[in-house]
């Protein structure tokens, strides 16, 4: 198995397909690239890397900055993802990216994940975070996310 991590790039979510528990965020994501450009400025402001297995794109991570040394942490990842050796290696690139950022100044992270993905909830615990009590519908659609930070 082979694996390369990049800069992101737009084009590497041309044939990107999310696995299916980030349709509707996916979805959102596209509606934004469509009207503002924003896979453009993701680039331009280098928050944003990509993964990618054996050739193809596994996963898209960006950390955007936000007030008083914090990050936003999001994380799109392939539906060609099964678990297993793929899930290790993400789950280390991941880490890496988490570790290595303290470095640029921040001071910790949050992240939100669907109340409804169990599998993503013990995900972001394993990576070190931690569930806070703040939840928000992120898409007006009635699904509630709850964010989860970690202090590094």
């Amino acid at each position: 198995m082979e694996s390369e991590v990049y800069k992101f790039k737009p084009v590497h979510t041309r044939e990107f397909e999310p696995q299916n528990m980030q349709m509707a965020e996916w979805d959102a994501y596209q509606e934004l690239e469509k009207n503002n450009n924003v896979s453009e400025w993701l680039e331009e402001q280098n928050v944003a890397i990509t993964l990618e297995i054996d050739k193809k794109v596994a996963s898209i991570l960006g950390i955007i900055p936000l007030p008083q040394g914090g990050g936003h942490c999001w994380l799109f990842i392939s539906k060609d993802v099964k678990g297993g050796h793929e899930m290790r290696l993400l789950t280390k690139c991941v880490l890496g990216v988490i570790n290595g950022v303290k470095e640029y100044g921040y001071e910790w992270l949050q992240t939100p994940v669907r109340d409804d993905f169990k599998q993503g909830k013990r995900w972001v615990q394993m990576l070190g975070f931690s569930e806070t009590e703040h939840k928000e519908d992120i898409l007006g659609d009635g699904t509630t996310y709850t964010y989860w930070t970690r202090v590094l």
